[in-house]
């Protein structure tokens, strides 16, 4: 065990006062665990450590006998030796906070808590005596404390564009990137009730949600210095700061992201009315051309020339007919959430071939396979099929050389149906397959007959149905689109 540097002949006589039986307990207390204790003399050299400054040291009380603290405690002395002089001179020093190495090289860092207080016997100044407390533990814990706030700070900044902490609705602080938002510095916003950068129209909102405590995130209209609006929204918790319970209340900006959703609203309404009217509005002038081009082409006398220009004009107006109803199909997917469909009993073989005489007669250059394999029967809405085989035939025939055939075969199992449509053109690039089904998209060798909504509304009445639909392509192997259908569509 270590010993302390004390014997009775280095220490002065004990006052007139004391006891002889108290003598053992001064020397007990002076040897109490938890507070280091030593004397030095006029030249600041070691003539008593107590044994928990020995221990706290972890140097041999042998080493402290008649050395100074900076020959003892070299990575110490620089620190504590100007305090040793100014007790020497008669000045007490209390509880100053000294770091350091306390021992030889090799050891940690301690924060010690140091009182040093002139010593005197018969009116003359014998030495100093020195108190030493290790806090080393408590200013690393506090340390450690100070760096978990400032990382949490930090995770505020980076996940919010500001946070506040304030108390019944009074800033206690605010962050830079905060005051920053509202054009002021952060201690301008300290002191200040919350409402004063709010809105009017926002105010009876905010004190709503601060009387509620309330802890879902809401939007406000924050008012900046300058009197400018800005979009905010917020989401507060309550936290502790300084021994008290508080809130503290994160912000985000979102005036882009509500430009954002206002001018996406603004496009989709333009949108809905120029479709409204197109599909709409323009039925009435088409339907009155189709049938004065019929009656024409009925009551005959056409020479040849006039015959093509009539036929010519028959073809646009069908097409005109059917982009209509892919507008149509595209308004009511954007607005009902997908194509309505009415599944009946069906068989597609049937319905099938009639899609082909179809395609064959107005392409009668052109060889259109098709074959059927196993049970082809279930319950499917008949007209969207039937738009379905004549987007995909067509889209084969579109896109595929005329000496070339395109190929479409129905299998049926059990679970359900596949279809699948296949010509020979030129692969799709790459780059065009992850939008080949989204709306309005063309490829680059599109014809320019259509708008670009076939493959979508295609997907649209697959999904209605239950299916799915996929594309494969590459070089040799033409294009080939695959669907799937469920022996019976959802609502049968």
């Amino acid at each position: 065990m270590a010993q302390p540097v004390l014997h009775l002949t280095h220490v002065t006589p004990m006052a007139p006062s004391l006891s002889e039986e108290a003598v053992p307990c001064l020397a007990a207390l002076l040897q109490a665990s938890g507070l280091g204790l030593a004397f030095l003399d006029r030249e600041l050299r070691f003539r008593f450590v107590s044994t928990p400054l020995i221990t706290l040291s972890g140097i041999p009380g042998a080493l402290y006998e008649g050395r100074t603290a900076a020959e003892v405690w070299p990575g110490l002395g620089q620190a504590l030796t100007p305090l040793l002089n100014r007790a020497l001179k008669g000045e007490p020093v209390s509880a100053e906070r000294v770091s350091g190495v306390l021992g030889h090289s090799g050891g940690g860092v301690r924060h010690l808590r140091v009182s040093v207080f002139p010593a005197t016997s018969g009116g003359l100044r014998t030495g100093v005596s020195l108190t030493m407390e290790d806090e080393t533990a408590r200013v690393e814990q506090e340390q450690a404390l100070r760096e978990s706030e400032e990382r949490l700070r930090g995770l505020v900044a980076v996940s919010c564009d500001g946070f506040f902490i304030h108390e019944g609705g009074t800033v206690l602080e605010a962050s830079p990137s905060l005051a920053s938002l509202f054009a002021v510095n952060p201690d301008e916003m300290v002191g200040q009730p919350i409402t004063r950068w709010v809105a009017p129209e926002s105010r009876d909102a905010v004190q709503r949600a601060l009387s509620r405590q309330v802890e879902a995130p809401y939007e406000v209209t924050g008012l900046r210095s300058d009197g400018k609006r800005l979009f905010l929204e917020v989401l507060g918790r309550q936290v502790d700061y300084a021994g008290r319970t508080v809130r503290m209340t994160a912000v985000w900006d979102i005036g882009a992201r509500k430009a954002a959703e206002e001018a996406a609203a603004r496009a989709d309404n333009f949108r809905e009315q120029l479709l409204g009217v197109v599909g709409h509005d323009l039925r009435s002038p088409l339907y009155a051309i189709q049938l004065s081009t019929g009656a024409l082409q009925r009551a005959g006398g056409l020479n040849d020339t006039q015959s093509r220009q009539v036929a010519h004009v028959a073809a646009a107006t069908r097409r005109m007919e059917r982009m209509i109803h892919e507008l149509l199909d595209y308004t009511r997917a954007r607005l009902a959430g997908g194509i309505p469909v009415r599944p009946t009993p069906l068989s597609l073989d049937k319905l099938l071939e009639r899609a082909v005489e179809e395609f064959q007669v107005s392409h009668p250059t052109r060889l259109i396979a098709s074959s059927v394999e196993g049970d082809v029967r279930g319950t499917w809405d008949e007209s969207r099929l039937g738009q379905l085989l004549d987007n995909l035939v067509g889209n084969a025939l579109q896109h595929s050389p005329e000496d070339t055939p395109v190929e479409v075969k129905l299998s049926g199992t059990v679970e359900g149906l596949t279809l699948s449509v296949r010509n020979e053109g030129p692969p799709v690039p790459l780059e065009e397959r992850a939008t080949l089904f989204e709306p309005f998209k063309r490829g680059k060798r599109a014809s320019g007959d259509g708008l670009g909504l076939g493959l979508y509304i295609a997907r649209q009445i697959v999904v209605a149905h239950g299916g799915r639909i996929s594309v494969e392509s590459g070089v040799g192997l033409g294009t080939r689109f695959i669907v799937w259908l469920p022996r019976h569509a959802p609502g049968s």
